[in-house]
């Protein structure tokens, strides 16, 4: 509760947003939600429907309002005979409204359970007999049938919370004895979706729905939905229940492993930079749209207030224009559900994070022995026997050191806690009437970092409030505002640096200097310990606050059945703040003669402060015309006219100042010389048109037409304009009459979509003009810097956006009735008219440089492919769902400058060839003796004589004997995985729940340099192994026997051999990892209503669990290069959910 009054004073301080005016808007609507709170309570649905009958039997009334409404229909024709005739002459009222009228002097009631409305007898209390409510068993039975109403035997039928069950007969009867007459029925079927039922609301007639009702499940697709069934492009789709199960800060890491054509590398753990880099097929940065309004970003959203997340992978995306080359993610997020009472849940969970894997660094004994090892290589490479040999640390004293004698200094996890805090709350109220939904939700997040210090921290606030109403008859209104506050806190040294420095200190150095806490000890790489402390070092803080307002209104056209016109208006306001304040330091030496401390180290003279502003406004409008409408019951059709218009302005403000005393950290504080400050303003637009009609005859054959005509205002006036059209069909087998009699497909759907999409995302605007770079340099007219200008280069007017055409086929098949189900996508995309420059020769007296052109393309190609299987089996139910998704890129033409030779165009000219490789030495093993080194082809220019056993010994490929660049050629994939894969598991047994995610991915490789794989490297320590490493029986003996390991001997910063590109070094990064665990217990129905709940749920969950892989001491996700990040966390949380 204190976290949500925070949130509330935050959002109600009026400072805190720079612009009033919305703010006041924000108030004033939310004000408006609670008050609506307070208004509604449970009715039925409700759809607007129209109604023409006179004297019609009522059953032909119903089947009206269920083809109008959608709703499903429930009946027994013995009983509907008994029913009146019906007269009614209704326009544009509710489904409820029509119900009430049509049972209106009915011997027969109704009742809506869901989208079910079942009719049943009325009962009358018999005269004289005053009714009460009391608690008691009685004795049930009824029927269970499908969704044609045909009897299902076999069913098992339990009441919830106990061990009275049973199940139905041939008939699909059944009978339950000392039932309490509040109990819940739990019925499931083999195949079917179990529902729950009360036994106050129907237990004689139970309709189930088989599994395979996945094809009615709503998609999200552009500016708008459909049923999984009609679908003909490629889309993915997960639900939000499915993401709160990672105890995660960041949203994109709950998505990996999930999604079928969506890759996802997670390369840093560090808190509120932890995010994943997501992209769809490989394709680059995808565009974002969240409710409707493109151009956000959902990393930091609430798990909880997320609906539904969904991809658009293929030629679907045309509707979204420039900037859907890549695809599209949508983000639909929560509202009310129509027929759902009043409702609060909160969840919360408390947790730790702890690395997930980083190497070991070397004590003081391996790091002294190393040293030595390098001061005897080093003397034997300069081949001078004259010269003495000296050794920097003495035998004893590196005995000192193994024995524990001389103390060596663990920097690693002296700076760096085990175990960092994480947690997160959230509250969120929903529910609905016939006229009004509402959606509200809270959250908070901390998120610890790793420093012993706790200087780095991360915290967010989230809300969200949405509230939608039937405000006339034809009109409906919705209000979605949302505000997100996130605070990143780290010291003034920056992760990278202090890992980089933590690899690079020597353990020999103490903490303090002679132990004294008072005096941080200076060393061959500053204090790691002392500086990832924000006091000592200074700090960053990273404030971003987001408020958002979407505001639509939907009309329903009179006279045209399925016509309605929407207009939404979007408002994004977003401010950034970054202060960084870096302080001054001293570090000590200890001067034991005289006992005395001196200082060895100043750094970050002077203190200095820099403060950065950015202000950031969205202004989206939509207007759309949507009709959708069935024609001689088979024929169904649906289109949309849009329109879009897209307005962005922004600014920045940034300052710097320098400090004599750093006891104030603002900028007033602050010295005049060496100050400076900056500032920026943007404005850019968007506009578009967009036109889409669907068809289907029957469900069976499918086809959709869509178009955007799309402008932007990067490029010269009169080419800013085009046109984006895109089709897709898709034909349903299992519909056709040949394949009635089978019984194993249940649905065989074939798909296949093509079209044109434009991006002018990488265009830097204004290229068609002629110009100057202004400042570009200065210059020094007396003591006054002036700021110069420089020509820009020559302009481009035929530049324009680069143009993907992407083909799609799949697949969707489903196999006993839901037991089994299988997606599979091919794709292929060309790209042309990438930008790139003209290489050509230019006389210096030119003056100016070549403009972008549309010169360049590639191509990528991929599969996909999607396997569900759901089963029950008595009380245990279990999913299994594996994907699997590969992507390659092949470069088309890309500009170069022209060959020199035939071995520079193999090296360099990557026209037409695959992307992702790596070019270097074939290694084939390591020197084993001297007589090796000495027979084998030069691979020093010195004829071998800087080479010692152990080195790396690479393949002469042209056979000429000596190894150079000549003998390089692709020796494994790049950085970049080109497969993923996932596999997620969930089983419930009775109120137990379990749920395991795996993720992994392959075709690609690490490759590590500098500390990574040379020990002493330029200064640096050492990791602990290279242990395993070519090494002398006696180190202080140059001549004593060879001992062989995994890696080289050691030299300081290496050698030019050992370092090269080549095999040893690149590893196969493939791996599979235990993303998410999960177990939860509900506890039983029957005992929490003696408490008021509706739920209560505990659990446990890790994220990171556990990774196999090929890469031992560093994890397979982390970024290539030295080793200088924050790594990756593993975490583990325990939860509770409660629903009142």
């Amino acid at each position: 509760m204190k976290v949500i009054k925070k949130l509330l004073f935050k959002l109600a301080t009026p400072n805190l947003c720079p612009n009033h005016k919305l703010f006041k808007i924000v108030k004033l609507t939310f004000i408006l939600i609670i008050f609506a709170l307070t208004q509604v309570r449970g009715e039925a649905h409700s759809q607007n429907i129209s109604l023409y009958e006179t004297k019609a039997t009522l059953r032909s009334v119903l089947e009206s309002i269920k083809r109008q409404s959608g709703y499903l229909l429930l009946y027994q024709d013995q009983i509907i005979q008994k029913a009146n005739p019906v007269t009614i002459n209704k326009q544009n009222i509710s489904v409820k409204e029509a119900l009430d009228y049509c049972f209106k002097n009915q011997p027969l009631t109704y009742q809506i359970i869901e989208n079910t409305i079942i009719v049943k007898p009325k009962k009358e209390l018999p005269k004289n007999t005053t009714a009460e409510v009391v608690d008691a068993d009685i004795d049930i039975q009824g029927k269970i049938v499908d969704e044609n109403n045909k009897y299902l035997p076999g069913a098992s039928i339990k009441v919830k919370g106990t061990d009275n069950g049973t199940s139905s007969n041939s008939a699909g009867e059944y009978s339950l004895k000392n039932v309490p007459d509040n109990a819940t029925l739990v019925v499931s079927y083999l195949g079917y979706v179990t529902r729950e039922v009360s036994v106050k609301d129907n237990f004689k007639l139970i309709q189930l729905q088989p599994l395979n009702n996945d094809l009615n499940e709503v998609v999200v697709v552009g500016y708008g939905t459909q049923t999984k069934a009609k679908v003909t492009g490629s889309i993915s789709q997960v639900e939000g229940k499915e993401l709160v199960k990672s105890p995660v800060a960041n949203l994109s890491n709950s998505l990996i492993g999930r999604l079928p054509g969506l890759r996802a590398t997670q390369r840093s753990g560090e808190p509120g930079n932890d995010g994943s880099g997501l992209d769809i097929r490989g394709f680059g940065n995808a565009l974002v749209i969240i409710d409707g309004v493109p151009g956000g970003s959902f990393n930091q959203l609430d798990a909880n207030e997320i609906e539904t997340f969904s991809i658009i992978k293929d030629a679907s995306a045309a509707v979204y224009g420039v900037r859907a080359a890549n695809g599209v993610v949508l983000v639909t997020t929560k509202k009310g559900k129509l027929g759902e009472k009043p409702k609060i849940e909160l969840s919360s969970y408390y947790g730790f994070q702890t690395i997930a894997k980083y190497p070991e660094l070397a004590d003081a004994a391996l790091f002294t022995e190393l040293y030595n090892e390098a001061a005897v290589n080093t003397w034997v490479k300069n081949g001078n026997p004259t010269a003495p040999l000296t050794f920097p640390y003495p035998k004893e004293v590196v005995e000192d050191y193994r024995d524990g004698t001389l103390k060596s200094y663990d920097w690693f996890n002296e700076t760096i806690k085990k175990n960092a805090p994480q947690r997160y709350t959230n509250i969120n109220v929903s529910g609905a009437t016939d006229k009004v939904n509402y959606f509200i939700n809270l959250g908070n997040l901390f998120q610890d970092g790793m420093w012993r210090s706790g200087s780095t921290n991360f915290k967010r606030y989230n809300l969200r409030g949405k509230v939608e109403a039937k405000i006339a008859k034809r009109f409906t209104a919705a209000v979605n505002l949302s505000g997100r506050l996130e605070n990143l806190k780290f010291p003034g040294v920056g992760a990278a640096s202090l890992i980089s420095g933590l690899s690079r200190t020597y353990p020999i150095y103490p903490f303090y200097a002679n132990d004294n806490p008072n005096y941080p000890g200076n060393t061959n790489a500053t204090n790691q310990l002392f500086l990832s402390d924000a006091k000592n070092s200074g700090y960053t803080t990273e404030k971003t606050k987001t408020y958002s307002a979407i505001f639509s209104l939907d009309y329903e056209v009179p006279y045209i059945d399925g016509l309605n016109i929407k207009a939404l208006y979007s408002y994004e306001n977003q401010n950034y703040d970054n202060k960084a304040f870096t302080k001054k330091f001293q570090l000590y030496n200890y001067n034991a003669t005289d006992d005395t401390y001196n200082v060895g180290y100043t750094g970050n003279d002077p203190s200095r402060l820099s403060n950065r502003i950015t202000h950031k406004e969205t202004k989206v409008s939509q207007i759309s015309i949507n009709y959708k409408n069935t024609f001689g019951e088979k024929h169904n059709v649906s289109g949309l006219l849009l329109y879009e218009s897209q307005e962005v302005i922004g600014n920045s403000l940034s300052a710097y100042r320098e400090f004599i005393l750093s006891g104030v950290d603002e900028l007033f504080a602050g010295v005049s010389a060496n100050q400076s400050n900056s500032g920026s303003s943007y404005e850019e637009a968007k506009l578009g048109y967009v036109g889409r009609v669907n068809y289907d005859y029957a469900g069976k054959y499918l086809v959709e037409f869509a178009a955007r005509y799309d402008g932007t205002y990067k490029v010269k006036a009169g080419s800013r304009f085009g046109f984006f059209p895109s089709v897709s069909a898709g034909w349903v087998i299992s519909k056709e009459n040949f394949m009635e009699n089978q019984k194993t497909i249940t649905n065989l759907k074939l798909r296949a979509s093509y079209g044109r999409v434009g991006d002018d995302y990488y265009i830097d605007p204004f290229q068609y003009l002629t110009g100057f770079n202004y400042p570009s340099g200065s210059y020094v007219f007396g003591l006054n810097p002036i700021p110069g200008l420089s020509d820009k280069g020559l302009a481009n007017e035929l530049l324009t956006w680069y143009t993907s055409k992407t083909a799609n086929f799949g697949v969707d098949v489903t196999l006993w009735s839901g037991l089994l189900g299988i997606e599979f996508d091919y794709f292929y995309r060309q790209r042309d008219d990438l930008l790139g420059t003209r290489v050509s020769s230019l006389p210096n007296t030119f003056g100016a440089s070549l403009p972008q052109e549309n010169i360049n393309g590639d191509n990528t190609r991929g599969f996909e492919l999607a396997l569900t299987h759901r089963n029950r089996i008595g009380d245990f139910n279990y999913s299994v769902a594996p994907n699997l998704s590969m992507t390659r890129t092949k470069n088309g033409y890309i500009e170069r400058a022209p060959s020199t030779s035939s071995l520079n165009n193999y090296y360099n000219n990557t026209t037409n060839r695959w992307t992702n490789r790596t070019v270097g030495y074939v290694a084939i093993g390591q020197f084993q003796n001297q007589e090796d080194i000495n027979n084998w082809a030069i691979q020093d220019g010195r004829a071998n004589q800087t080479l010692l056993p152990g080195d790396i010994k690479y393949e002469d490929l042209n056979g000429d004997g000596v190894i150079d660049g000549l003998d390089q050629t692709v020796i494994g994939r790049g950085t970049t995985p080109e497969i993923f894969f996932g596999l997620n598991l969930t089983a419930g047994y009775k109120n137990f729940d379990f749920s395991l995610l795996l993720q992994g991915a392959t075709n690609f490789n690490a490759d590590y340099t500098f500390e990574l794989l040379n020990p002493l490297f330029n200064g640096a320590s050492a990791f602990k192994y290279f242990e395993d490493r070519w090494r002398r029986a006696d180190l202080f003996d140059p001549n004593s026997a060879w001992i062989p390991g995994k890696y080289p001997s050691t030299i300081i910063s290496g050698t030019a051999n050992n370092q090269r590109t080549s095999s040893f070094w690149l590893k196969d990064a493939t791996y599979l990892r235990v993303k998410n665990f999960e177990l939860g217990y509900t506890l039983p129905q029957k005992l929490l209503a003696k408490v008021g709940l509706n739920k209560l749920r505990f659990y446990a969950s890790g994220q990171n669990v556990f990774t196999f892989d090929k890469i031992k001491y560093i994890d397979p996700e982390a970024p290539s290069g030295r080793g200088n990040f924050y790594p990756q966390q593993k975490s583990w949380v325990f939860g509770v959910n409660v629903g009142l």
